[in-house]
């Protein structure tokens, strides 16, 4: 048998299936053709998600951007989705080394205080990846539906107080874990180690990590929020453009050239939003699917079941990444200040030559006037 899952193996970011364990029952061959397309496709797309996101933050903190109500979060976004994207080429490479090199991954030489700490820092994390695009989505309404009254929360202090206390309860929800982790040897045969639930905390630690933290605050929430505000801006969009086509003359014409602008800043972070559904539906798609077999199947069943889908699960943890390093193209594509400014951080600027011939001139008149 090329591969067998252990009792702790992760099915998404850490949720324990008790389930695959067995000592009277053997699980097949797991295809590894899902594996190989999620480890040697993890590096390209982390490297090339970093690079955009160090662009994409030096873009926004450029003096015409960092006005802008939404850069802030942007630039809070990038630097929680280069984490992501470090923790997920770290968690690939130890997943290979104990699963196919047999070796101990690179969580061996951890102790419990380290493992508590890094499994509470990638949860909080990835929850302010998830929640960081739902305050984009706040944002853009207040912004589109109320765009000339002055919010607290659309200003630089607003946006860095609206950061701060969203990372002070990502933090609170995943207290848990610095309770329930351990680093626990997992493999007797081979005396691996790593960061996983103590064995009397596992059948709740399971569940608030797969129900509470992986589908209600990854999942669920977040994307109602983010159907009903961009909603309620395409609305508003459509709503107002209808208005400027039955409206000729010019002060509703100059507002209508503004209401653009601020659409087409509205458009590039609606994107965004929507590509956070599209590359995590796959994989939230077929842990629902793992999990009602579960409930409802027999144990073999389930155990099929996982094996069949392991592939396409792999393939969509790699899909999954494409949210944490697709943003950079999303904006060089729908954003032309964006652009702009991008390729003056490319220029050398050239000086500025000062022009003296009418100082000179006035002081030659002065001096034969006198």
């Amino acid at each position: 048998m090329d591969y067998m899952p252990d009792e702790n193996e992760s099915w998404i970011n850490g949720s324990n299936l008790t389930f695959l364990s067995s000592d009277d029952f053997q699980l097949p061959v797991i295809p590894k053709w899902g594996f190989w397309i999620k480890f040697l496709s993890t590096p390209l797309i982390v490297i090339v998600g970093i690079v955009g996101n160090l662009l994409s933050f030096l873009v926004m903190k450029t003096k015409p951007l960092r006005r802008k109500s939404y850069s802030h979060y942007l630039c809070a976004l990038a630097v929680f989705d280069t984490l992501t994207l470090i923790i997920r080429q770290v968690e690939s490479v130890d997943e290979y080394l104990v699963s196919y090199e047999k070796t101990k991954g690179v969580f061996q030489h951890f102790d419990d205080g380290s493992c508590k700490l890094f499994n509470f820092a990638v949860h909080v994390i990835t929850l302010m990846c998830s929640w960081l695009v739902v305050i984009m989505a706040v944002e853009r309404v207040i912004a589109v539906c109320f765009p000339f009254k002055k919010v607290y929360f659309r200003k630089e202090i607003g946006a860095a107080a609206a950061i701060s206390l969203l990372f002070l309860i990502a933090c609170l929800t995943q207290s848990f874990r610095i309770v329930m982790v351990e680093h626990i040897v997992y493999d007797d045969r081979n005396n691996i180690r790593d960061c996983l639930a103590a064995k009397e905390y596992l059948n709740l630690y399971t569940s608030l990590d797969v129900y509470f933290y992986l589908w209600t605050l990854v999942f669920v929430l977040p994307i109602v929020f983010i159907i009903i505000c961009n909603s309620i801006v395409l609305f508003h969009i459509f709503k107002v453009r209808k208005d400027l086509v039955n409206e000729e003359n010019y002060l509703t014409y100059r507002n209508g050239r503004a209401r653009e602008r601020r659409q087409k800043s509205t458009a590039m972070l609606l994107i965004v939003t929507f590509m956070y559904i599209l590359t995590l539906f796959p994989l939230f798609t077929l842990s629902l699917i793992v999990d009602i077999t579960i409930k409802i199947g027999s144990l073999e069943t389930a155990r099929n079941t996982y094996v069949a889908l392991k592939p396409f699960v792999d393939v969509s943890v790699s899909i999954s990444l494409l949210n944490y390093s697709g943003n950079f193209f999303i904006y060089i594509l729908s954003g032309k200040r964006f652009r702009y400014e991008l390729l003056k951080l490319f220029r050398k600027s050239k000086p500025v030559k000062r022009c003296s011939t009418a100082r000179s001139t006035r002081e030659e008149l002065f001096r034969y006037g006198s």
